[in-house]
């Protein structure tokens, strides 16, 4: 194949975003635990057969690649929901294999490279309610308690009912202490606490539930995801990920996209969120969308993004009240400062940011980021990141390149865990590439190796992607993935012209 990306695919792809994120495992649990009108089971019991049919062989749930994190939540939100409202033989084996599961690997968190989203408010909770339950699971919670109380004492009581603060996706860790009238005022248009199904179903059974909250329920009760809608997200970082591979941005998008974008950042004011409808503004979301904007020649206020520098850390936050913060969306700060000359500590901003982000380097080799499970992501948007800006820095990045280079499988793929994925491939073979042109050459076999990969893969009727995305649980967003594996074909071709199988 020659010649350059195939410009109709990627319009398309823009054009055709749907929001797709596959089932959640922990989303349909807590909407399987509602009960059905006026008796005992459940109120939609193919749910609770869901549950029973998507068990892992292991006794889990949660996400394709076991991560412990992931399938840890999961699988306790799933044996409450069976135990809660399930019933015979089928029901009763999930729930021991779940319990056994719990007991045999929860002790391995550590290996995971980072935490899901309110986990440490979340798992304590889950635990005391199978206890609750009479199920034999344990009566500690693996150091997360004293996790828990260290993201309360940074939480005011007072925010957890404020509309706009992002304790509201995870509330549900209140358990029977939650306040229906206080829950009833996150609630959004749509119906839904946080667009999450998990949420607003446990809105539901603090007996606050009303027809608006059922009906959105309902309407995820097909396929329950992790959360949704998530349109200006998913529009931001498909441009994102387009970007990543020289792709004029410009020239492919239409003035709907733009508009739409724009009209999000001014709906906000103070920012952006994943959607008008979610209704907490987030520094990643609206540092991406001030990218992508002035990326496609849109004027952009870089005040906005003044709103998520944080005076504790002197970075950029993604939400208050924070326990760390996100290399990767200080990475997409930095992204947008080169966009934005008139931002007025702009050379400070990037220092600060440039110091933490080499000082959070693991093993001198990759980066770890809390909205990802895989280094590959987090280390290829960082590396983009810098090398827009200074060259020299990447002096300090070297070992990372070497990382890169030497961690790519024999089939010429990237992979973090069990085996290689065509997304991380793409990251890996984005971050190569730009290194290639910016900086100094790379050896051009594990450059063909891993775009032939991606070719061959490709070739594919449908990609299911692995799930490596972090929410409450792991989810997996196809067409932002799409744009990053086109955008690693378009740098290829750009850069050498053809693809060879």
């Amino acid at each position: 194949m020659g010649g350059t990306v195939n410009l109709e695919k990627v319009c398309q792809l823009v054009q055709k975003l749907n929001g797709r994120l596959g089932d959640s495992a922990y989303d349909v649990a807590w909407m399987a635990r509602l009960p059905a009108e006026g008796g005992d089971g459940a109120r939609w019991p193919e749910l609770v057969e869901w549950l029973i049919e998507h068990q892992w062989p292991d006794g889990s749930w949660g996400g394709r690649i076991p991560y412990y994190h992931d399938r840890l939540l999961c699988t306790l939100s799933a044996i409450v929901a069976l135990k809660e409202r399930g019933s015979g033989e089928r029901v009763e084996k999930a729930v021991e294999q779940g319990v056994r599961y719990i007991w045999r690997k929860a002790h391995f968190l550590h290996y995971d490279p980072i935490e899901l989203v309110g986990f440490e408010l979340i798992l304590p909770t889950l635990l005391a309610q199978a206890r609750a339950l009479g199920l034999d699971v344990p009566s500690h919670s693996y150091g997360y308690r004293h996790l828990r109380a260290k993201k309360l004492r940074l939480l005011p009581a007072a925010s957890f009912y404020t509309p706009g603060t992002s304790v509201a996706f995870s509330i549900e860790f209140l358990d029977a202490a939650g306040d229906p009238d206080g829950l009833a005022r996150l609630q959004g248009e749509n119906g839904a606490i946080a667009n999450s199904p998990a949420t607003t179903a446990y809105f539901v059974l603090q007996g606050g539930g009303n027809e608006a909250a059922l009906n959105y329920l309902e309407r995820m009760r097909a396929q329950p995801p992790a959360f949704y809608p998530w349109r200006t997200f998913e529009i931001a970082w498909t441009l994102e990920h387009l970007a990543f591979g020289g792709l004029p941005l410009d020239e492919l998008i239409g003035p709907a996209i733009w508009t739409e974008l724009q009209a999000a950042l001014d709906f906000g004011e103070t920012g952006v969120g994943i959607d008008p409808s979610f209704g907490i503004n987030d520094g990643d979301t609206t540092a991406v969308t001030l990218h992508v904007l002035a990326q496609g020649g849109q004027p952009v206020d870089p005040r906005v993004l003044r709103h998520f520098e944080s005076p504790r850390s002197a970075l950029f936050h993604t939400f208050p009240f924070e326990r760390n913060p996100s290399v990767v969306t200080n990475a997409h700060a930095l992204e947008a400062l080169t966009l934005m000359p008139d931002y007025s500590n702009r050379q400070e901003m990037w220092d600060r940011i440039i110091t933490m982000s080499l000082a959070a380097q693991q093993y001198e080799s990759y980066w770890v980021d809390k909205w990802h499970a895989s280094p590959y992501y987090a280390t290829a948007h960082l590396l983009i990141a810098l090398m827009g800006i200074r060259e020299s820095v990447l002096v300090e990045c070297r070992n990372s390149i070497e990382w890169l280079i030497h961690t790519q499988r024999l089939n010429g793929s990237w992979g973090f865990f069990n085996g290689g994925t065509v997304e991380e491939t793409a990251y890996a073979l984005l971050t190569l590439l730009h290194y290639h042109r910016r900086v100094k050459a790379v050896d051009t076999e594990v450059l063909r190796r891993g775009v032939a990969y991606l070719g061959q893969q490709m070739a594919r009727t449908e990609l299911d992607y692995p799930e490596l995305w972090i929410a409450k649980s792991l989810y997996a967003p196809k067409s932002i993935i799409d744009a990053a594996i086109l955008a690693a074909t378009a740098l290829y071709r750009e850069t050498f012209g053809q693809i060879e199988g």
